[in-house]
């Protein structure tokens, strides 16, 4: 009886501290990864003259090295008009980096961890950048327990989590900050499915920001597979003036995998699906969904990208989706969640950057898109965001690896087009 008792008692104690690390964050640098910062990379070629701004070495040690996906990293979380950079991975710390003009190199300013850290060290598998609250300020979202952090002026504080998805035996593999429902409110859509033998949750689901607690208000499931979405993306890729969703649901079962775009239905209160691709085995699991101009039509195409590797752009054409390009890269790594669309060499076209173990660049040519440049990275790419991450009007490309070669270090890069040319003009 004695020793139940004890047991009881400790469990409480541990319930008790972890609710009470979870309102407040200790701001401090993570302290126990062991990474340092290169001045040069080993690559001596940059193609098309794309130099790297910057590069942090996590180690070789794939429990803490390896870097995930955020589907928007880069953007003003601490709301002083400057962009910062967010960089996660699987060491249970998401970094915030902040461009020092005077030492020219990005400096970690702020550590962010899960509300129940240090007892529970989870990894932010995705993270995003965005107004979510409805305040006209930006907070960041990360996937362990769909957690809300704001910076409050002297640090980044836990307002708010909602466990629900893990709770009922599920997982996350990103989270984006969109308006869904076309209320004019975001919302945070969280994508994943369910990863215990028992659990049935979906693959989307939904929070809202009630005014004091973030609220489940939605959910998408296909019942018909034993899917998983890893990126899912949003914008209004039908020409409707309304944004939809859309996310490949790759088939754990080794069968037929979707992409399927969702609208929400303000009359049923649910989402209608669309099913514009199917796929074959796990080879053609579609992981990252990116909803965003490439062609410079004024109009968003779908770009997704494949295990294989490949990737798919699909336009509206007034009644339905239709291939506008595809193309693949046999023998590279495969294409996870790095996939972006932004001009990234300040031409004032944007490219579609695709990571396999490489980066492509690609550029639409009036007819179709063409590879104009390639960046010599290593490793399985999840990591490639585009933004203006040093704040000078110009886009940078966010690099990181998720995998490497036994021997190799896991990688963040920032490339910068012209990086090197204007260094040597600066000290010429």
């Amino acid at each position: 009886m004695k020793k139940k008792i004890t047991v009881i008692f400790l469990v409480l104690c541990f319930i008790i501290s972890y609710v009470s690390t979870a309102g407040e964050y200790v701001d401090e640098k993570d302290m126990n990864v062991n990474f340092k910062e290169v001045e040069k990379c080993i690559f001596n070629d940059f193609s098309d003259d794309y130099g790297i701004q910057w590069e942090m070495n996590h180690g070789p040690n794939p429990m803490y090295g390896a870097r995930y996906e955020g589907p928007q990293p880069i953007g003003d979380c601490d709301n002083d008009g400057d962009n910062e950079l967010l960089i996660g991975g699987r060491d249970a710390v998401l970094r915030v980096m902040e461009w020092n003009e005077d030492k020219q190199t990005y400096e970690q300013t702020h550590s962010l961890h899960c509300p129940f850290y240090p007892f529970i060290r989870s990894d932010a598998g995705g993270f995003a950048i965005g107004d979510l609250t409805g305040d006209g300020e930006n907070e960041i979202a990360a996937t362990w327990s769909a957690a809300i952090h704001k910076w409050d002026g002297k640090k980044y504080r836990i307002i708010g989590w909602n466990p629900w998805v893990f709770r009922h035996g599920g997982g996350n593999g990103d989270c984006y900050i969109g308006d869904c429902d076309n209320d004019g409110q975001n919302e945070l859509i969280m994508s994943g499915g369910p990863i215990r033998w028992w659990s049935s949750v979906p693959e989307i689901v939904i929070f809202k920001w009630n005014g004091w607690r973030l609220v489940k208000v939605a959910e998408y499931d296909d019942t018909s597979m034993d899917g998983y979405v890893y990126m899912a993306g949003l914008g209004d890729v039908d020409e409707d003036g309304e944004n939809e969703i859309v996310c490949g649901l790759a088939n754990r079962g080794g069968y037929e995998n979707k992409v399927v775009v969702l609208d929400w239905n303000k009359e049923t209160g649910e989402f209608d699906s669309t099913v514009i691709k199917t796929t074959e085995g796990w080879e053609s699991w579609p992981f990252a969904c990116i909803c965003k101009d490439s062609d410079m039509d004024g109009k968003n195409e779908i770009h997704v990208g494949y295990y294989s590797p490949e990737i798919t752009i699909f336009e509206w054409n007034g009644t339905g989706y239709e291939v506008k390009f595809e193309k693949q890269w046999p023998g590279e790594d495969a294409i996870i969640e790095g996939l972006d669309v932004g001009d990234v060499d300040d031409d004032g076209i944007a490219e579609v950057c695709a990571g396999t173990n490489l980066v492509h660049i690609l550029q639409w040519n009036g007819s179709t898109y063409v590879e104009e440049a390639v960046l010599p990275t290593f490793g399985g790419l999840a990591v490639v965001s585009i933004g203006d991450c040093d704040n000078d009007g110009k886009n940078e490309i966010n690099v990181g690896s998720v995998w490497v070669e036994y021997g190799q270090d896991f990688m963040s890069w920032v490339f910068k087009y012209g990086w090197e040319s204007n260094r040597s003009e600066d000290h010429s």
